[in-house]
Parts: C-alpha cells; structure tokens; sequence
C-alpha cells in the first residue's frame, strides 16, 4: 500500500480512485463497513481504492484540551489499513492550514483535484470543511459539481450499540472490554515493553511483567484476563492482568502488570502486546499481602475457567497494526 502525507503530494493526473474518509481511530466494524464498501465499489470500476485519514488526530489542532485518548497510535493505524486491501493511504497532515479549508475547497482541491475520486462514502454522521460546516449532503451536492459521486452510509449498529470510537473509550474507561470488543471485532490491545519492577509479585508467588506503553488509553483500573503475545514467539498465552497502582503497597503512580498463566521465561526488555479479554473486578486495597495472595488465586482460578468461553479471542489480529518483531504476529 501506497502512503502519501498531503494531498499536494498525490500523483497528478491521478488513476480515479474510490475513497472513504474519517480519523478511523479503533478501526471499529463501523470503519471496517466503510473501508469494505470502498473495496467493493472499486474492483469492478477498475479504481484505485483508497483512505483519506489525518495526522494528527483534528481534535488535537482544533480543540485540544479536549480531544480524547486515541485507541490506536498513528503508526498502528496505517499499518492496519495497510492490511486491509487498499491502494493507497493519504494520511493528510492536518495543521490550521488545512482545517481552513472551506467545504467546497475541500471538494475540489482534495477530492476532486487531489485525488482524483470518482466515488466517496462517508458515515451519515460526517462533517468537513472549515468549523465543520459542511454535513453528508452538502458533500453529495458539492460532488455533482466536482464530477465525484457520494455514497452515505447509515452507522452500523451492532447489538443495538452504534459502533463508534466514542463509546469504545466509554466501555474501557467503565472497565467493559467485552462491550468495547464487540465493537471493535476484537479485543483492546495494546502493546509496550517489558521493564524491570519492584519484584513484589514473584515474591508473592506470582511473577509479573510490567509493562512501560505509551497507549492513551488504558480500561478502568482492576484485574483482567488477558491474552499475552511475546516478542519472538509465535503463540500466545493466558494470563491475568492488573491496571493499577498497587494500593495494598501504597504505590501512587498507575501500571501494568501482568502474570501469564504459564511459563513465559524471561520477558525483561521484550515487546508484548496484552488484549484484554474480560474484568474479574475492580482493584481493591487488601488488609494485608496473604489477603491479597488468597484474591489473586482466585483470580487465577476464574481465569482458567474462563478460557474455553473466550478462546476465539485470542489471535492476535494484524487490524491492530502491532509490530512485536519484522511484523504482525499473526494475520487475517
């Protein structure tokens, strides 16, 4: 797949293409209808098919102090598309510049112009141009004009829930990763490095691996179970995670630690990707450490049984856009 990082960039002429837009952060199932739709249009037609995305997010430039931990970073983003069957990618820089584009620039000079599309589908909730003035129909007169057709389509709804990233953030911020993974089609991973801790859990009886990420967003503090993947290796594991700070040991800063549920050898300095399957509970302060031994026996125990429920969850799907090694552990 082809990346291009501004439209002015883009081929000129260019082969007509087929494109969808939007931040596509999760690449939820509502993403994944688009990105299909876009596919499905342009092998017939001869077209290129192609994503119109931004970097960085446009909340980050327009109203920052308010724009949402992203669920997937930029890099993992492209990389999934990249999965995903699709020509070319332009993950369109995004600077006051180009937000001042009024909505009948945009059509020309990036659609029309720029791209050269033939077709556009976009979610019936998507706005552009300058302050978000122009909606979904506006973009279908517009295209009249600029020789590109526009298809709108009605967000997918998926047991009753509208797929978007806002209510993805919702669940994991509630703690409800099985709500978030409907959405998404698959677990919440994230990924990071292994870095030395305070060793408390191995002298426990349950060795932990901390793991240092830079994900924006972690789910509500408590215990998980969780399915690991490993530098290196290509099977996962079980395993048992903790989001927290550790107040049965007055710790203040928040972590991840996560005890896999067999031997994983040493994991210090190794990248691991950890996909958060279900919470077992919230995290609790234990009157003393035996308490909380007993507690995490449990835990352990409700992990094992809860293996064979959530066993078709484990794969660990290249849409994350997550480089362990030279590439994605395992594919679609």
């Amino acid at each position: 797949m082809k990346i291009y990082e501004h439209y002015e960039d883009l081929p000129s002429p260019g082969k007509p293409c087929v494109v969808t837009i939007g931040s596509f952060d999760g690449l939820h199932r509502g993403h994944q209808l688009l990105i299909e739709k876009v596919r499905a249009h342009a092998g017939p037609a001869g077209h290129l098919s192609a994503v119109l995305t931004f970097r960085p997010h446009p909340a980050k430039v327009l109203a920052p102090r308010y724009s949402p931990p992203l669920l997937m970073s930029p890099e993992c983003k492209v990389r999934a598309l990249g999965d995903l069957g699709l020509d070319f990618t332009l993950v369109q820089r995004f600077d006051q510049s180009f937000a001042a584009l009024s909505a009948e620039d945009f059509s020309r000079r990036v659609l029309a112009e720029g791209l050269s599309a033939r077709l556009v589908v976009i979610g019936d909730d998507f706005t552009f141009g300058r302050d978000r003035r122009g909606m979904a129909e506006d973009l279908r007169d517009l295209g009249r004009q600029h020789g590109f057709e526009v298809e709108i389509v009605r967000r997918l709804s998926v047991e009753g829930m509208l797929a978007s990233s806002t209510r993805v953030r919702s669940f994991l911020l509630q703690g409800k990763v099985r709500g978030a993974a409907v959405l998404l089609g698959r677990p919440y991973r994230i990924q990071g490095e292994v870095v030395r801790g305070r060793g408390r859990g191995r002298g426990l009886g349950f060795p932990t691996a901390n793991v240092k990420t830079d994900a924006e967003i972690l789910p509500a503090r408590g215990v998980y179970v969780c399915h690991l993947h490993v530098q290196g290796e290509t099977r996962g594991m079980w395993a048992v995670s903790n989001v927290g700070n550790n107040p049965t040991f007055g710790h203040q800063e928040l972590g991840l630690e996560v005890h896999a549920l067999s031997e994983p050898g040493d994991l210090l300095s190794r990248r691991v990707a950890v996909g958060f399957l279900q919470r077992l509970r919230a995290e609790v302060r234990f009157p003393s450490p035996r308490a909380l031994v007993e507690q995490i026996q449990k835990d352990v125990n409700e992990a094992v049984r809860l293996k064979a429920e959530l066993k078709h969850a484990v794969k660990l799907d290249s849409i994350d856009g997550i480089v362990l090694d030279s590439g994605v552990v395992s594919r679609r």
